[in-house]
């Protein structure tokens, strides 16, 4: 099962990331940086 995903939707794009849920994961490095990119990706 896949827990990071991105689509383009129609003329949106769609980013999905199921880790994080705690808080103490948004201090692992690589996870913020994929959950920057996501966000990065889906704003232009």
């Amino acid at each position: 099962m896949s827990v990071i995903w991105k689509i383009s939707y129609g003329k949106g794009k769609v980013f999905y990331c199921s880790l994080g849920h705690i808080a103490k994961e948004l201090e692992i490095p690589q996870l913020r940086e994929i959950i920057k990119r996501g966000m990065l990706w889906t704003s232009k």
